[in-house]
């Protein structure tokens, strides 16, 4: 079964949004990358690889994400297109 790359990717841009978001808000809430990761549910590396927007994270982590950072999924996907 092949998917529309749209439908399950997020663009260079949008997964760098994203990222920085990720990145600054967690910063702005002085949480530690290990701490965020323990409550994110995910790797170091992976964070790592959101934070610059190398990954595509999925839904479920996305949820995970913005969880642990005080704010919804729609917060974290603000600007994004």
């Amino acid at each position: 079964k092949t998917h529309h790359p749209k439908l399950v990717r997020m663009d260079v841009y949008a997964r760098q949004i994203v990222g920085d978001r990720v990145r600054k808000t967690r910063e702005y809430l002085c949480i530690s990358k290990v701490d965020f990761c323990l409550a994110a549910d995910i790797s170091r590396p992976f964070l790592d690889q959101i934070e610059s927007g190398r990954a595509n994270p999925s839904l479920e982590t996305l949820c995970n994400v913005a969880g642990a950072l005080g704010m919804t999924v729609s917060d974290l996907l603000e600007g994004v297109s």
